[in-house]
């Protein structure tokens, strides 16, 4: 089978973990920000800044943060299984330079300090439907709703497709899509699968 997964905040903890760094980057800065909200997607509505400047807060420390960000609880393991075991593994992640500074050079490292198995990576503004249909997958999970809609509606004319949404504090409580499960981690996925993942 073929495996497309998205990165943050379906293989690694990304959006809880970078209120850290938007703290410290307002202490350092004397900035007045306040959060106003905490079930959101992106951390620029977290708080009341502008866009711009949560731009500026990332280019300071993105890379450093992206080095860092804790795997999901079974992620690894689930994923070196799968592919130990033939399937392929593609990984599809939308990091780019607008705000990422260096997005491909610090996610290959962040891989290989995770010991994460791999058999492609798309990296930068892409479509995740075509990923999906070039390399003909079976599989697709991701923490975005609109773009697990959209990959469910392009499967849904295949048979033994299936899309998952990775259930995060920001969507949980949100409606999802036809042809579109919820999963807790890459475990409950394979359980949903009926795929058994060795232990190591």
């Amino acid at each position: 089978m073929v495996f497309v997964f998205d990165l943050d905040d379906t293989i690694c903890e990304t959006d809880g973990y970078s209120e850290f760094y938007i703290k410290k980057f307002f202490v350092e800065h004397n900035l007045p920000y306040k959060q106003i909200a905490t079930d959101v997607r992106f951390a620029e509505s977290k708080f009341d800044w502008s866009v711009d400047e949560a731009l500026k807060w990332y280019k300071t420390y993105g890379d450093e943060m992206m080095l860092e960000f804790p795997c999901k609880k079974n992620a690894v393991r689930c994923i070196n299984s799968l592919h130990d075991s033939g399937h392929r593994i593609v990984i599809a992640t939308a990091r780019a330079t607008d705000w990422h500074t260096k997005p491909e050079e610090i996610t290959l490292e962040w891989l290989k300090k995770v010991g994460l198995k791999y058999d492609k990576i798309y990296i930068g503004r892409i479509d995740k439907e075509k990923i999906c249909e070039e390399e003909n997958a079976d599989v697709f999970i991701d923490d975005d709703i609109k773009i697990t809609q959209r990959v469910a509606e392009y499967f849904c004319e295949k048979k033994d497709k299936h899309c998952f949404l990775m259930t995060t504090n920001y969507n949980k409580n949100l409606p999802i899509g036809e042809n579109v499960e919820r999963v807790l981690d890459v475990a409950d996925m394979l359980k949903k699968l009926n795929i058994k993942a060795k232990n190591r």
